[in-house]
Order: C-alpha cells, then structure tokens, then sequence
C-alpha cells in the first residue's frame, strides 16, 4: 500500500511539474515578446484585463476545482462519474455565457475607454474555466493528458502571438488568443473523451440546482482565494500610472509561476492523502508531513534563487534593466515557501470535508490582503503591494491553523 501511495504521488507530481513546466516555459517565451511588443503599460493594461476576467471565472468554476476530484474518487459507478462531470461541464457553461451576456453592457459604460477593447475580448477565458478537464482528470488519477492539452494550447498561442501579434495596438489579441487556444484543446479533449465516446448522462434542472447549493460553501472559499490572488492588481491599478502597473506586472507574473508550486503539491497528494485518511490516521499524517518537508525545501531554494538572480531574470524578460521591477521580484520571491507553510492545514481541510473552517480562513484572509494592500499601495505604491502580499501569506498560514487547532478542542 505504501508503496503504491508513493508511486502514485510521484506520478502525480511529475506530470504535474511537467504540467507545470510548461506554463514556466512558455511564459518565459512569450511574456518577454508581449512586453518588448506591447510596451509596459499595454503590458500592464493586458493583465488588469487578465486579473479581472480570472475573477469573474470564480463564478464560471464554482468551487468544482476544489471537491470535483473528491466526488469523482468517490463515484461508486461509472455512471455516477459520468453524471458527475456532465453536471460540472452544463453548470460552467451555463454560468460562463451569462457572466459574458451581462458583462457587456457593464464594460461598455463602466469601464476606462483604455481597458474596454482589451477587456472584451478577455472574456474568452472564461471558456477555459469551463472547459478545463483537470477537476476529471485528477478524479481519475490521469494528469498526463492535462500537461498534453497545455502544450499543445500553449504552443498555438505562442504561434498566434508570432504571427498576429507585432504592435501595440494588437494588444486587445494577447488575451484572446490566450482563451481561445486553452479553449479550443479542452473542447476537442472533451469531443474526444466524452461526446465522440456517446457517454452523455442526462441531467435535470432540479439536480443541477441541488448541484449549486451543495458546492456553494466550495464556492465561497475559491471566491476569497481567487480575490486574494488576483485583486492585487486591480487595488494597484488605482495608486499607480499605467507604466508603473506594467512594470510591477512584470515581476508579479513571474513570482505567480513560481507560488504554484505549493498548488500542485496540493493537487498530486490530494487523492492520496484522502485514501489514507479514511484507513489510517497515522500513515496519513507520515504522508503528509513527509511531502510537506520535500514542498518546503524545495520552495527554499527556489526562493533564494529568484532573490539572488533577480536582476538577471528581469533583464532576461525586458531586454533591459529595470531596478523597479527587481526589486518588485526579489520582495516577492518568498512568497511560495511561504505559501508552501500552508500545505498540511490544506490538506487536513480538504479530506476531512471541512468546509466552515476553509471560507473563515479564506475569507479572513481575503480581508486582510484588501485592507494591507489598500493601505500599503496608497502609501508605497508597488512597494507596499509586494508588502502586502508577503504579509497576507503569513497571516493566511497563521489564520488555518488557528482555526484547526480551535476546531479540534
């Protein structure tokens, strides 16, 4: 058993660091040929629009990325799992096109002149949200197709930018392209796996509405921690010049990369770590602190490398130093083994089930993040909201184990 467990973390967690190597690699082709292109502050523009259409994707995914393994593992039946994934694919659908129909006319009298274009073809991503298999493919403990689809989507965006992309006035193409190329593999992945295959469930619109009250509780926990992750540029937005956002974009994108470690360390033990809960406490509790140390070394010496090699890595995206964005990155660099600290309270949560203890902390959390942030940015700019940030993850640490250990007593 033992061994199993081990074989199947390590599979896990290869295919997705090769999921996620992926995204590291591409974006250190493409992000250095869109701000060259784009210039700082369509950059900057680019991924205010990005950080806003990601939060409405909160509403697209519903929590399903959370407990849709869970349930998927815990289908007695190929037809319960495939009913499963029918609900979860007809619920984001059904949210993504209404998020998109009211959207409209909110960006069209709302939105800065500047923004609108680029955010509106934004909305694309949303389809991703939708569309993305990984919640089924982690149910069923096959990752490697997830890291497929990425490379091949990641592969048609790059060509897409090389082709259409050469000046700034294209820069309203840099995020569509980035939504339709996800969209368009995940759609064919599901044509292939499900529609192709004839393994359609049919559902009714009582059990989709069951669907939602359940995951609401889901729901309200990625809500604070989607805000939490990617509110900090719209916050920035307000304190400082478009070309002072790009730059500080700059740096944010490539410490974002690098913060994902702790979330696939999450994702591949997940499963796991479910499976050992329920038949012994104490090889759970050896699984996970043995993978916690791994997760910790690891973002340690990441961190320490981004710090120390900071100025070349934003020279090496730029081509040009920027001291700003350097010091932005080097603030940041931290934050994934920071992050990393989180880990075992995550997982206690997530395979015992414990969902009041997730939205308090998340949403404690998202409170102080906003609350730092607004007041460190007013004072120091893009300074302060590299304080905040680093600040919210300890206190994010310190907010779950708190109340773990309460619930405990």
């Amino acid at each position: 058993m033992v061994l199993d467990i081990k074989s199947i973390f390590t599979k896990n967690f290869v295919n997705l660091t090769l999921n996620q190597g992926v995204n590291i690699i591409s974006t250190l082709i493409y992000t250095p040929i869109l701000f060259q292109t784009l210039g700082d502050e369509n950059f900057g523009l680019m991924h205010l629009a990005f950080s806003i259409v990601i939060m409405l994707s909160i509403l697209t995914n519903y929590g399903y990325s959370l407990n849709g393994p869970i349930k998927i593992v815990n289908s007695n039946s190929n037809y319960n799992r495939n009913l499963i994934v029918n609900e979860v694919l007809v619920l984001r659908i059904i949210i993504s096109i209404i998020i998109t129909f009211f959207s409209y006319p909110i960006i069209t009298f709302y939105v800065d002149e500047s923004l609108q274009k680029i955010l509106f073809f934004s909305l694309i991503i949303l389809f991703t949200e939708a569309l993305n298999p990984l919640f089924y493919l982690q149910g069923i403990n096959k990752i490697l197709p997830q890291a497929f689809l990425n490379l091949l989507s990641k592969s048609l965006y790059l060509l897409l930018i090389l082709l259409f992309i050469s000046k700034e006035s294209d820069t309203y193409l840099a995020n569509f392209f980035y939504g339709l190329s996800i969209s368009f593999f995940f759609f064919i992945f599901w044509i292939k796996n499900y529609v192709y295959k004839k393994i359609i469930v049919r559902i009714s619109i009582e059990k989709l509405i069951e669907n939602l009250k359940e995951n609401f509780k889901f729901f309200l926990s990625t809500t604070y921690t989607h805000f939490t992750l990617n509110s900090s540029l719209i916050i920035l937005n307000f304190f400082v010049t478009n070309k002072e956002l790009g730059r500080f974009t700059l740096a944010f994108k490539i410490a974002f990369l690098l913060r994902m470690i702790p979330v696939f360390f999450v994702q591949s033990g997940l499963q796991n770590a479910s499976s050992l809960n329920k038949s012994s406490v104490e090889k759970f509790k050896n699984y996970v602190s043995k993978y916690f140390k791994i997760g910790l070394v690891l973002t340690f010496v990441v961190a320490i490398l981004t710090n120390f090699f900071s100025d070349y890595i934003i020279y090496l995206f730029a081509n040009e130093e920027i001291v700003y964005s350097s010091k932005i990155l080097s603030a940041l660099s931290f934050i994934p083994f920071l992050a990393m600290l989180n880990f075992k309270n995550l997982v206690f949560i997530l395979v015992n089930d414990l969902k009041s203890i997730l939205n308090k902390a998340t949403f404690w959390t998202l409170i102080f993040m906003i609350s730092s942030s607004l007041i460190l940015c007013k004072l120091y700019g893009g300074i302060g909201l590299a304080c905040a940030l680093f600040s919210t993850e300890i206190f994010s640490f310190s907010i779950h184990f708190f109340l773990i250990k309460k619930n405990e007593q």
